[in-house]
């Protein structure tokens, strides 16, 4: 758990006491704390190991706003992480807005410390169950097995045998509920690959204002990154779902990030080189590139 740091523009005293109260709180439950006493220390706590749980001020050293920063900035590591925000100066446009970056509760100050205990006992559960679901998800894949002995399904082993051993582009079709997923995945196993993530986007599942941002990412006004599926994939495998359903111009940014193997996030101006292996699904198709 991460308790980061909480109101400096108060006195100096009621700062240090509020946030040993919180520690200590957390101790006698038992629980592993790490504090930060500024946006600085806050930042190098989180990039150095993200917790299970954060629990933030709206407003440290750094700004009005620099809780909801970091709150943003944990998001963009695992948005799984659930994080509570405490603030002594609520408003309901407050507790909206960071709601609408991902917070897991807002509470106001003075709080209940029983109600506080309760919020991140059931954000700890919230964050297990989800890890939980992706390894289930991760082995039931990896148990499933094509099993078959015709010609056809012998040809398609072979195919996936030598595709794995290799860096080249490959075009996968069939209809609905044939097992083209099933073959990506066991491509993605049976590849030099298989120890970085697989990562999984569909197209027909995405807000249509947010495709170049779920591909390529955001490089934000107030210096915050928020990471893409092209770089979420990095030296692993992106497999994107549905592609049919991602508009044209989009597929077309797609298929020049194919051919130069590099991108720009969305509002910068740097290029990014990506090694992962690419895949695209629709309803008849699968590309694997």
């Amino acid at each position: 758990m991460l308790v980061l740091r909480f109101q400096s523009r108060g006195s100096w005293t009621y700062a240090i006491s509020f946030r040993e109260r919180v520690t200590h709180l957390f101790k006698t439950a038992q629980d592993k704390t790490r504090i930060a006493a500024n946006y600085n220390q806050a930042l190098a706590e989180i990039d150095k190991k993200l917790p299970d749980v954060a629990i933030l001020d709206v407003k440290l050293d750094k700004g009005d706003n620099d809780g909801i920063e970091l709150l943003s900035h944990i998001k963009t590591k695992n948005k799984d992480v659930p994080v509570i925000i405490i603030s002594g100066h609520a408003s309901i446009e407050m507790a909206i807005k960071s709601l609408h970056y991902g917070a897991f509760e807002f509470i106001e100050k003075p709080f209940d410390q029983e109600r506080l205990l309760n919020f991140v006992s059931r954000a700890v559960e919230n964050f297990n169950l989800k890890t939980q679901n992706k390894e289930y998800e991760n082995k039931l894949f990896s148990s499933y097995e094509i099993i078959g002995d015709s010609k056809n399904t012998i040809n398609i082993l072979d195919q996936i045998k030598k595709i794995s051993l290799t860096e080249s582009r490959v075009f996968i079709y069939g209809p609905s509920g044939s097992g083209k997923e099933l073959v990506s995945r066991k491509i993605h196993k049976n590849s030099s690959r298989n120890k970085n993530p697989f990562i999984v986007l569909n197209g027909a599942l995405l807000d249509s204002k947010k495709y170049e941002l779920e591909l390529f990412g955001e490089e934000k006004e107030n210096g915050s990154i928020s990471y893409g599926a092209l770089e979420k994939a990095n030296k692993g495998t992106l497999l994107i779902d549905q592609i049919s359903e991602i508009p044209l111009d989009i597929q077309s940014k797609i298929l020049r990030v194919l051919t130069d193997q590099k991108f720009k996030r969305v509002n910068g101006n740097s290029l990014y080189w990506c090694s992962d292996r690419r895949l695209g699904l629709h309803r008849h198709v699968a590309v694997i590139c």
